[in-house]
């Protein structure tokens, strides 16, 4: 009965992919708050939602259960997409930002939760070394709603209006509530006894005390800020080339590269972790940054063709983090880890704003993206030591 859990996983990563705002959220929000640093706080108030909530749905995930915490995720955030549909609907800023506290939240309940019960259910199954291919296979699966929702979002765009996007948006995040909610709580969960002061502590403790986990907590962080602020802008810097409603066709071909991307993981696997991660956020920035020297309409194609990299630095960085973490901690430090990639976000996202506004959408991506090749250059060399 188990094994059903992988079915599931796929079927829920795939719902959590088909967002069919997600190429155009930012020229979204920006109609919405005639800003885009007033777009961009969106999503930081949506971070400051997610960090403050961290390491509560963390610790309950340890505590009381993957699946309570995973309804309860869902749950909010689907009403957070209904409230963002509802704020383009009736133009209101309250409700945009509404809205984001109810992702932030559930991003929270679901962020540790997720891959811990992954790794969970494949200990059970006694397959927890297969963890970075059915990780992949599962990101493989949210890849392609991606691409789907892409491919879906350019039509309902071009042939109505963006709010059509946000509405669309509302019903895979409601089918994910029921998707999780046939999920079985796994046997190796296992609930400690300890009170949730300690149960923090001790999360924080076992960070501070292994210098490998610590320091890869830390890369980790800042190259999460900077993916989410490239994934989140990136589509109001494609609109000073291409047509808004391109900007979905450019969207599904960067995820079916990014669905390639995570397939190619059980033939590069046999490499050494530290050279995959080199290799691959180094060699994503390079040919984004190709794509921002010719700064013209095929830009966007080039700097999409990128994706195919990051699905090999995601599923090597979790995998190594997952075989850093304890069983008893095992959400909470995932959700100790994303508290301090969303504090980095806070920052990235605000700046990455004001950049935008002052100067261009183009000044605010090249910053990005050449911070993204410094951290690919420098990840070996902060944790090739023991």
């Amino acid at each position: 009965m188990l094994k059903r859990n992988l079915s599931l996983f796929k079927i829920d990563c795939f719902l959590c992919g088909f967002w069919p705002l997600s190429a155009v959220a930012i020229i979204y929000f920006a109609l919405i708050t005639k800003s885009y640093t007033t777009a961009m706080l969106v999503f930081s108030v949506l971070n400051i939602m997610q960090s403050i909530s961290e390491l509560p749905a963390g610790i309950i995930s340890d505590k009381l259960g993957r699946k309570l915490t995973l309804i309860s995720g869902t749950t909010a955030i689907f009403i957070g997409y209904l409230l963002w549909a509802i704020s383009g609907h009736i133009d209101n800023i309250t409700f945009l930002f509404l809205g984001s506290l109810f992702v932030g939240f559930g991003n929270a309940s679901l962020s540790g939760t997720d891959n811990a019960i992954i790794y969970e259910t494949l200990e059970d199954l006694s397959s927890e070394h297969d963890f970075d291919c059915t990780y992949s296979a599962n990101k493989s699966f949210e890849q392609l709603g991606f691409c789907l929702s892409a491919a879906l979002a350019a039509l309902a765009y071009y042939y109505g209006n963006i709010s059509v996007l946000a509405w669309l948006s509302v019903v895979p995040a409601l089918l994910r509530i029921v998707v999780v909610s046939l999920i079985i709580e796994p046997t190796r969960n296992i609930r400690s006894k300890e009170t949730p002061w300690n149960h923090f502590i001790k999360s924080w403790m076992i960070i501070w005390h292994k210098p490998k986990l610590f320091k890869l907590a830390a890369i980790t962080s800042i190259h999460h800020s900077l993916n989410a602020a490239n994934w989140r802008f990136i589509g109001a810097y494609y609109q000073t080339l291409i047509s808004p409603w391109m900007i979905n066709i450019v969207r599904v071909f960067q995820e079916f590269m990014g669905f390639i991307g995570f397939c190619t993981i059980k033939f590069v696997r046999k490499f050494q972790s530290l050279q995959l991660l080199f290799a691959s956020i180094s060699l994503n920035a390079f040919i984004k940054l190709i794509g921002l020297a010719l700064n013209t309409a095929i830009t966007p194609f080039i700097m999409a063709s990128s994706t195919i990299m990051y699905g090999i630095s995601l599923t090597v960085e979790n995998t190594l983090l997952q075989q850093q973490f304890t069983d008893r901690q095992r959400a909470t430090l995932g959700s100790v880890i994303s508290l301090l990639g969303n504090i980095m976000c806070l920052i990235v996202f605000t700046l990455t704003g004001i950049i935008a506004d002052i100067y261009s959408p183009y000044a605010a991506i090249s910053i990005i993206i050449v911070a993204r090749l410094i951290i690919g250059m420098i990840y070996p060399f902060v944790l090739k030591k023991k």
